[in-house]
């Protein structure tokens, strides 16, 4: 069964993450937009740009996103050309059962398996994101 972690991670690989945010953005905008049609409150002496700007400032579920992206940006960069981004890349992006993960990264599967758990736990749970697991 997937965690939280995994479900990141996938949606990461596969660009999902991305969508998420694009979307997130949309909607508090347009949210936000709608609620001031029609009202006669105040006007705000802001640029409309500097209004969309302050919104998605204040999201803190957009921030959050954006602060996984990043660090998951950052952490691929610093993976390349190791077992485990193939391992990830494999396994996430293209959906490959264990098994194939592991024919594909020329492993058992279990060592595969071991790897990203490891990984996981050490470079993620333990590090990265140890404050989501308290």
């Amino acid at each position: 069964m997937a965690d939280k972690l995994d479900l990141l991670i996938s949606d990461y690989m596969t660009g999902m993450l991305q969508v998420k945010i694009n979307s997130r953005e949309l909607w508090i905008t347009r949210q936000k937009n709608e609620e001031r049609i029609g009202s006669s409150g105040t006007s705000s002496n802001l640029a409309p740009q500097e209004r969309r700007m302050m919104i998605l400032e204040e999201d803190t579920k957009l921030q959050k996103m954006k602060d996984q992206k990043e660090t998951m940006d950052n952490l691929m960069r610093a993976l390349e050309g190791t077992t485990i981004k193939e391992i990830l890349t494999y396994k996430f992006k293209y959906r490959l059962s264990w098994e194939n993960v592991g024919i594909r990264v020329r492993l058992e599967e279990s060592a595969a398996r071991k790897q990203y758990k490891d990984f996981k736990r050490k470079f993620l749970k333990d590090g990265l994101w140890a404050s989501v697991f308290e």
